[in-house]
């Protein structure tokens, strides 16, 4: 029985693009972000193209800034320092997250039309193959 194993050839970067298209999706379900839509299998592009495109997709909408403030321990005026500085804080981080909205919105775009180029790619090397 042991002379009729039956080897089968595991093509791991099939595994690994299905792999990433789940994780994908399951970002998009939780998110509820409208995350482009990413093509990242391929034959004739080479795997790190798919790669960068897989981490562009999970990161490209992570940037958040949170306030990070130490405490004032100075005696009769530290609450009111602090107080301050945390509305100083509040006003400068409203500001930065309008731009990271804008940044987020910014990736969004280059990421889909990188993703469409090298769709694109895809298909020109495989309209180029057959006469």
């Amino acid at each position: 029985m042991d002379d009729q194993k039956v080897t089968e050839e595991v093509n791991i970067e099939e595994i690994m693009q299905q792999i990433r298209k789940q994780i994908l999706a399951r970002k998009t379900a939780v998110s509820g972000n409208s995350t482009p839509v990413i093509n990242i299998e391929g034959k004739h592009l080479p795997p790190e193209f798919y790669e960068h495109l897989y981490q562009a997709g999970l990161t490209y909408d992570q940037v958040n800034v949170q306030m990070n403030l130490t405490p004032i321990t100075t005696p009769i005026i530290g609450s009111f320092l602090q107080k301050l500085r945390q509305k100083l804080h509040e006003l400068v981080l409203f500001y930065v997250n309008q731009v990271a909205a804008n940044q987020i919105r910014v990736n969004t775009h280059q990421l889909r039309a990188l993703s469409i180029l090298g769709e694109y790619l895809e298909n020109e090397d495989t309209n180029d193959a057959t006469p």
